[in-house]
């Protein structure tokens, strides 16, 4: 993939980072910066948190642009495949779930071992809301806003 001189140099900034922010202004490509970087990782398992209206959209550009299995986990067939997937390890697999939904689904709080990305962070400002307490109770092992 060819990236711009800009992605490049935020990817480049944080190579040894496992605990990132992205703060590139709107259409800048926050969206590749942040899936190379969790390519960079090479978890098996990927899990993104966005908005509603973005979830087919990063389903999308990740199966178009990368070579893993990819599950729209507002869909509870492919929201228990990622879970079987995820346990087993022997594959690289991205779960995309949107916010309000997340909190909902106890079953993330048992990933390990993972990759979070959390696409508009500024969801989880809010100390006292459900969806940032159940956030903070997973373990990713890298994390990137």
């Amino acid at each position: 993939m060819n990236l711009y001189p800009h992605q490049v140099e935020a990817l480049e900034a944080t190579k040894d980072l496992n605990r990132v922010g992205y703060f590139l202004d709107m259409g800048l490509g926050k969206t590749f910066v942040g899936s190379e970087k969790m390519v960079s990782f090479s978890c098996k398992v990927n899990l993104i948190l966005c908005q509603k209206s973005k979830v087919q959209d990063w389903v999308d550009h990740f199966k178009t642009n990368y070579n893993f299995q990819v599950y729209d986990l507002t869909i509870p067939k492919e929201f228990r495949n990622f879970l079987g997937v995820s346990q087993g390890g022997k594959y690289s697999c991205v779960g995309v779930i949107n916010y309000e939904l997340a909190w909902r689904r106890k079953d993330l709080l048992l990933l390990t071992d993972f990759t979070l990305m959390l696409d508009e962070s500024s969801y989880i400002c809010n100390k006292s809301a459900k969806r940032t307490k159940f956030i903070l109770k997973l373990k990713p092992q890298n994390v990137i806003l």
